[in-house]
């Protein structure tokens, strides 16, 4: 009986032991790169890069301090929007970027998210039926002291594309600094950028690119985190299934293609106010082809929206232009 127990032990004990150590969480490799070299790398990307023109398949929802929610689209069936960017003609210039999104119903656009480089304006606007409202800023005064939240900020979602290059000068802002996260099962190389706060001039964390650390997979971004001007974290971007980009117009064609996150899932949450924001974005036949022009990143015009519902997030900041 005895020997019969100690060969059932013997047996089971292994299969035990593995079904618990299955569940660990993996711990983190020994090796790693510097900060240096983990730039480097994801500028070679993303310099490849100087337009960029996509379909999109858009899923929004925003809700209100007064719990009013606003939903529309839908990632599981057909594209309903483009995505556009174009980086400074000056390559040694980092932004801004002129940048739309843009959702469609029946060819009708029904939502924009953009930046205007020639306006310096970065903008959101919908019209749902009888439901709309726009939101805009001066893109010189982003992130400066008493300005409003936008519910999705562009400028904050061009860093989720990943294909715009970080500084690689690690002595003034604006700068990235490296951290590790060394917890088992979430190992990470952590870029923290940080600038100068318009306005004041204090330096700010603006936000966390989370970097894979793992000695089989490559060092791509998985997430950003973003702070606001509290120093809050407000918004987190999830970044999915890289693919490459086609090389159009580019020349000289890099020796391989470039690639970014096209399944991209955004959550946004102001405490002070209790209003939310999600967007899921696919992207699909992402290219540099030179298809369309930089006036498709203007901002819409407010014209027959009701006043209260064109907000100017800045506008206790001092006064500048407003949109066309």
């Amino acid at each position: 009986m005895r020997t019969a127990l100690r060969r059932a032990m013997a047996l089971t004990g292994p299969i035990l032991l593995a079904a618990c150590c299955g569940g660990c969480p993996k711990p983190c490799p020994q090796t790693l790169v510097p900060l240096e070299q983990l730039v480097r790398e994801y500028n070679a990307n993303a310099a490849a890069v100087p337009r960029l023109w996509a379909r999109a398949k858009i899923a929004l929802t925003l809700t209100s301090s007064k719990g009013r929610t606003v939903s529309w689209g839908s990632t599981l069936l057909a594209p309903n929007g483009r995505l556009l960017l174009a980086k400074p003609e000056d390559p040694n210039k980092l932004g801004p970027a002129d940048f739309a999104l843009i959702g469609y119903e029946v060819s009708q656009p029904l939502f924009r998210l953009g930046n205007c480089a020639a306006d310096g304006i970065y903008y959101l606007w919908y019209r749902f039926g009888d439901q709309g409202g726009m939101w805009w800023g001066r893109t010189a005064l982003a992130g400066a002291p008493g300005i409003e939240d936008l519910p999705i900020d562009p400028l904050q979602l061009l860093a989720v594309l990943c294909i715009c290059e970080l500084p690689s000068d690690f002595t003034q802002p604006p700068t990235v600094a490296l951290s590790m996260n060394t917890e088992p099962g979430q190992c990470a190389y952590v870029l923290t950028y940080i600038d100068r706060q318009p306005v004041t001039g204090r330096l700010v964390f603006r936000r966390e690119m989370y970097f894979r650390w793992d000695d089989n997979e490559p060092r791509r971004p998985f997430k950003v985190s973003f702070f606001d001007a509290s120093g809050r974290r407000v918004m987190t971007a999830d970044l999915l299934n890289y693919q490459p980009i086609d090389h159009a117009d580019v020349e000289p064609a890099p020796a391989k293609p470039s690639v970014m996150p096209t399944e991209i899932n955004i959550t946004w949450f102001d405490p002070r106010k209790k209003a939310s924001g999600r967007i899921a974005l696919v992207l699909s036949e992402m290219t540099t082809k030179r298809k369309w022009q930089l006036s498709a990143c203007e901002p819409p015009d407010p014209e027959g929206m009701s006043p209260g519902s064109v907000i100017q997030v800045d506008r206790d900041v001092p006064t500048g232009g407003g949109p066309k």
